[in-house]
């Protein structure tokens, strides 16, 4: 949704007026899902750094098996830190599957429309023709494809790392079917792969995309500016406003069922009900 159109002062009112985004539990965890993917993928690829098939610097590989002691605890601290990542994202789906997990799929991470037509203006966006975005809410239709391949990715690492770390386990359980571990390696590397490539794009557009600095410092705070609510996240912006409006116009109401507070214009009245 352009701001163009909107007036010097409204604009500067809205880039004034801070939307609660995330709550203390999303930036939370946020910010422990990126620590783990950092500590994860650090150290998976110090594991896998070898004089055959050199996937990271020698110096990197050294420095951090020098770091923890050598390969054996290194693998040790990326296996137990990745069961520790694990369960605990485990353990905030199963929790809150129902009254959380739920709605914020049911509303956040659902395609509509809008959010086809958005691939297909963006695509001009990024080729320099002419555009125009559909209205957005709270994420947008490439935050919602990103978030597909993120559980899908998580999923497949779990499992896949799961099963590589258990191995001796798996083998008896199996009666012996090597080829699943054999398979679990790749795949395992390969998902990783895909969840850091999509990774990538969502660093960039979040912490170095100027038009999407707002999002990342409400990976802080919690809040964004009215202004880039309104032109990224229109949808959102009218479901937020609309739920503030009839806050106040509830608590208004009772102000003047008891009696209290000052006196209130037809004007403001009809702001508040419309």
């Amino acid at each position: 949704m352009s701001t163009v159109n909107l007036p010097l002062a409204e604009r500067k009112r809205l880039k004034k007026k801070k939307l609660t985004k995330h709550h203390l539990a999303n930036i939370l965890t946020h910010w422990f899902n990126a620590f783990s993917w950092g500590f994860l993928l650090a150290t998976g690829l110090a594991i896998l750094g070898n004089r055959v098939y050199q996937t990271v610097p020698a110096q990197w590989s050294a420095f951090l098996r020098n770091l923890f002691g050598g390969l054996a605890p290194l693998i040790k601290w990326h296996e137990s830190w990745g069961m520790f990542w694990a369960f605990v994202i485990t353990f905030n789906v199963l929790v809150g599957f129902r009254k959380y997990f739920m709605p914020f799929g049911a509303r956040r991470m659902m395609l509509d429309q809008d959010d086809l037509e958005w691939f297909k203006q963006y695509g001009r966006k990024l080729a320099g023709l002419s555009y125009q975005l559909p209205e957005q809410d709270d994420y947008n239709a490439g935050q919602k494809a990103f978030s597909y391949v993120v559980i899908l990715g998580i999923i497949t690492i779990i499992a896949t790392g799961l099963i590589m770390t258990f191995s001796p386990q798996v083998m008896r359980a199996t009666g012996g079917m090597q080829w699943l571990i054999q398979w679990a390696m790749p795949i395992h590397f390969t998902a990783v792969g895909l969840v850091v490539a999509g990774l990538v794009v969502h660093i960039y557009m979040g912490a170095i995309f100027p038009e999407e600095r707002s999002a990342f410092f409400s990976m802080f705070s919690g809040k964004v500016d009215a202004l880039y609510a309104y032109s990224h996240h229109h949808k959102w912006y009218k479901r937020y406003i609309r739920a503030e409006q009839e806050w106040e116009a509830g608590e208004l109401a009772k102000d003047i069922e008891m009696g209290v507070g000052t006196a209130v214009s037809d004007a403001e009245l009809d702001e508040l009900a419309d």
